[in-house]
């Protein structure tokens, strides 16, 4: 049975009349009174009544009608999503810590695509990035992580044959809004915190240091855990949780940032004394496509406009 057999129970349904189905597919109502009978035939069962006024639906046919409705709709709906696919003449997808400056580096990509191009960013849990760059869901993976975290994942990196390549290392800080208690000290260390609510990011069942945020090796009274940044940075601007990371050292000179309401500080953290590393992911022996290239240029570029004073 082919999807056109479908369609020939779906249009003698709709006509009740084998004469003006036929018209309406171009064949001839012998041929279309055959290939019912052939399909009823096959699947046991009688779809269609013949009666002198035409022709009406059995219960059989009923539902068999229900199901070819649904299959040609999928099927068209495919052809659809996919026709002008061979027409796209990039590729390329990154999937990424919750870091901004990876999604800058890929909106100013945007501006060297193609006018036609299927491309993707995904802000994902570590553990995921590991899965997409592995699975080639994604051509590369950006993460921030220490040094011990990097220890812990070697052996994550070498179930998955991936390969994490360093491509800065950035100080630490602790993020919150301008009119947070602790907003105008010149430096922040635990203890500072210790009183004030936590906003991390959930790694849902991966291990502790899949963390992107630097752990805090003490218990915590007030833990927020989010999904995504958006959430996160509203909880930040909101109220007096804050966050610690490298996410934009320097955003103030960021529009998004400067609306007098929820200016946000970056304040360096004294109680982690190694930087983060900010590396990529890929899968070994796997090329860089020329966009990919591209990227990882302008990756490295917005990660050193992190590093400007």
């Amino acid at each position: 049975m082919t999807l056109q057999n479908l369609r020939y129970i779906i249009e003698v349904a709709n006509c009740r009349s084998f004469s003006k189905a036929a018209q309406s597919l171009f064949m001839t109502q012998s041929a279309l009174s055959t290939a019912i009978r052939d399909i009823e035939d096959e699947l046991g069962i009688q779809i269609f009544r013949r009666t002198n006024r035409g022709v009406s639906l059995t219960p059989d046919g009923e539902d068999c009608l229900r199901h070819c409705k649904e299959i040609v709709e999928r099927a068209d709906y495919l052809s659809t999503r996919y026709r002008g696919r061979s027409d796209l003449r990039t590729f390329f997808s990154v999937s990424a810590q919750h870091l901004p400056f990876a999604v800058r580096a890929f909106n100013e990509l945007l501006d060297d695509l193609p006018s036609a191009y299927d491309a993707a960013i995904r802000e994902t849990e570590t553990a995921r990035i590991l899965h997409d760059v592995s699975t080639g869901r994604s051509e590369v993976g950006v993460a921030a992580l220490t040094e011990s975290q990097l220890s812990l994942m070697n052996n994550a990196l070498f179930v998955h044959d991936l390969a994490f390549s360093e491509i800065a290392r950035l100080p630490i800080f602790v993020f919150l809004r301008r009119q947070h208690p602790l907003a105008d000290r010149d430096s922040l260390g635990p203890e500072d915190l210790r009183k004030y609510p936590f906003v991390t990011f959930d790694q849902e069942k991966a291990p502790s240091y899949y963390t992107e945020e630097i752990q805090l090796f003490e218990p915590l009274a007030r833990n927020i855990h989010v999904s995504d940044r958006a959430t996160k940075m509203s909880v930040i601007r909101s109220t007096d949780a804050y966050s610690i990371g490298v996410d934009l050292p320097n955003f103030n000179r960021d529009v998004y940032f400067k609306r007098t309401d929820t200016e946000m500080a970056a304040i360096p953290f004294s109680g982690h004394p190694d930087p983060v590393i900010v590396g990529i992911l890929q899968k070994n022996g796997r090329a860089t496509s020329d966009i990919g290239r591209r990227y990882l240029d302008l990756l490295r570029r917005h990660i050193g406009m992190l590093q400007m004073p």
